[in-house]
């Protein structure tokens, strides 16, 4: 174990980009993507569909939203379920608060939320329980106070995620065509 740790470590410090591949498996998952019949702009257009998903701000949607338009235009799902990783734990800061002060300028609705103002609209929305009023009170409550947060965000994502799956779809395409014609040559 020890041995396998120092060796990840060496990797890093020789090839920092392909250390870190490694070590959180992508390279693994980009040979998979790569292993199957997909032209490279199938394979482009499915990293870019899952990098656009990601941006999306609702937990658990960002994978189905990805295979469900990679399905649809004919883009290889498996690559676009590998795009939506652009969306994780280390990343959603950064691709919310961008997302939402960019959905801000284009809605043109004023100032951003303070830090205040978004801790006093967590605490309405943890208050928003359901009472004698019944479930479709509450849900009306809960997205009085939660859209002037949400709509920014979705407003903003689609600008950044179609920034983002553009820049990337020509970025997967020659990383695809380098993959298909290095195969070809040790065949």
């Amino acid at each position: 174990m020890r041995d396998r740790t120092r060796q990840q470590l060496g990797i890093f410090i020789e090839r920092p980009s392909q250390g870190f591949m490694r070590a959180f498996g992508a390279t693994e998952a980009w040979q998979k993507v790569m292993a199957r019949k997909s032209t490279p702009h199938a394979v482009a257009l499915g990293l870019a569909t899952g990098v656009f998903a990601a941006f999306v701000p609702i937990f658990g949607a960002q994978m189905l939203i990805a295979v469900a338009i990679a399905w649809a235009g004919r883009a290889n799902v498996a690559a676009a379920l590998l795009g939506t990783w652009a969306g994780n734990p280390l990343t959603w800061p950064a691709m919310w608060v961008a997302s939402y002060l960019i959905g801000i300028t284009l809605l043109r609705e004023g100032a951003p939320m303070t830090v205040d103002e978004l801790r006093w609209s967590i605490a309405l929305l943890g208050q928003a329980v359901p009472d004698k009023a019944g479930g479709f009170a509450m849900l009306s409550s809960a997205t009085a106070i939660v859209w002037p947060i949400l709509k920014p965000l979705f407003v903003g994502g689609l600008v950044l995620g179609l920034i983002s799956g553009g820049a990337l779809y020509f970025i997967g395409r020659r990383a695809a065509e380098a993959f298909h014609i290095r195969r070809d040559q040790q065949a």
